[in-house]
């Protein structure tokens, strides 16, 4: 039997070598060999060099490189297209998951008791305890998991996920690229309908600082994600219908900041309605611009504000002169009740938005 051991790497310069040789040294279980894909997720050229000489070596792993950044989905997505094992695991390039884990992992499989097998860090009471946050972060979009989807599980964040190559073609299906596909796809692919058993395994979580890369913002997605699944949205057409979610809660928040400051500016600070529709207007203006570039459309290259700004900007004061020329076309050319006109309004100027973010930000 073979264990396809996928190592997805973006800027691990400073520890992919040492998570290399000890995934390298990791025993197995008897007659068990390992095949070892590392895949370069767009990283820089201090990784490169590391992979370089990794590269080098007597005995290298099957190397992919891929020419941007993707996320940890499209990484493991990568080296799950060139899995020629029996079995598959994925570890992590940060040295947080010990790969001596791997033979206890396997054991459950190997005796019959499990058809996939989840390494859990709740599970072993002495690992190195991490961030609060990220700690019961981590076991809130547990519960809600085991809620929605009726499992008993401890920790689907979990790096570690033994499944069997046979969910490969399913999870390639999968249209999420980040880490949500390794939270939620993965995770519900090779539970439902199959014996899953949860082992303790060793952690040792690394600080922000260090070069963690997860946030709240991840924890927000994997829930969506979630809910999402439970709908029954096509696994392929999931990070589309995500998108879109993002765009409407983005553009719901900028509208109820400048709703919210416009009445509090007016009435409570005696502001003339006109100053203070400005000042609203350039705060939810600044607040959609955030939102939907780092969030909905995850357009993460700072260089670009200086051309995607005005383009917003553009936008923004396009939609307000449409927004007073289409009410005004539906109550006097259609006789239309001038509340109706206004929502069939917003959602005409809610989907020509879309497009046009999509164009700037992408």
């Amino acid at each position: 039997m073979k264990l396809s051991i996928i190592i997805p790497c973006f800027n691990e310069g400073k520890t992919v070598e040492s998570v290399l040789d000890a995934v390298e040294a990791a025993q197995l279980p008897a007659l068990w060999s390992k095949e070892i894909i590392l895949v370069d997720d767009g990283s820089s050229l201090e990784t490169i060099n590391a992979l370089r000489r990794i590269e080098s070596r007597v005995s290298p792993p099957i190397m992919v490189y891929r020419s941007a950044n993707g996320g940890k989905g499209a990484a493991v997505k990568e080296g799950l297209r060139r899995v020629t094992g029996d079995y598959v695991i994925i570890q992590d390039a940060d040295q947080e998951y010990d790969p001596h884990d791997y033979k206890a992992l396997l054991e459950p499989i190997i005796d019959g008791r499990a058809d996939a097998a989840l390494g859990s860090r709740i599970l072993k009471k002495n690992n190195v305890p991490y961030n609060a946050a990220y700690f019961y972060g981590g076991l809130l979009v547990t519960k809600i998991f085991n809620v929605v989807f009726r499992t008993r599980l401890s920790d689907i964040a979990t790096c570690y996920k033994v499944f069997h190559r046979s969910h490969i073609p399913a999870l390639l299906r999968s249209s999420n690229d980040d880490f949500v596909f390794d939270a939620v796809d993965l995770t519900l692919e090779i539970t439902r309908g199959h014996r899953v058993v949860e082992m303790p395994i060793s952690y040792v979580a690394r600080t922000k600082a260090a070069g963690k890369k997860l946030n709240w913002i991840h924890g927000i997605e994997i829930v969506l994600a979630i809910m999402l699944a439970r709908l029954g949205i096509p696994v392929h057409l999931r990070a589309r219908a995500s998108k879109i979610v993002r765009f409407v809660v983005s553009g719901g928040t900028a509208a109820l900041v400048h709703f919210s400051l416009l009445y509090v500016l007016t009435e409570f600070f005696s502001v003339w309605y006109l100053a203070s529709s400005g000042v609203a207007f350039v705060i939810a203006f600044i607040v959609s611009f955030w939102m939907q570039k780092y969030w909905t459309f995850r357009s993460m290259d700072a260089s670009k504000i200086n051309k995607q700004l005005p383009q917003h900007l553009s936008v923004a004061v396009f939609n307000l002169f449409l927004n007073l020329a289409l009410v005004y076309a539906f109550v006097e050319f259609f006789g239309i009740w001038y509340m109706l006109a206004q929502v069939i309004t917003t959602i005409l100027i809610a989907i020509e938005s879309y497009f046009a973010f999509r164009w700037i930000f992408r």
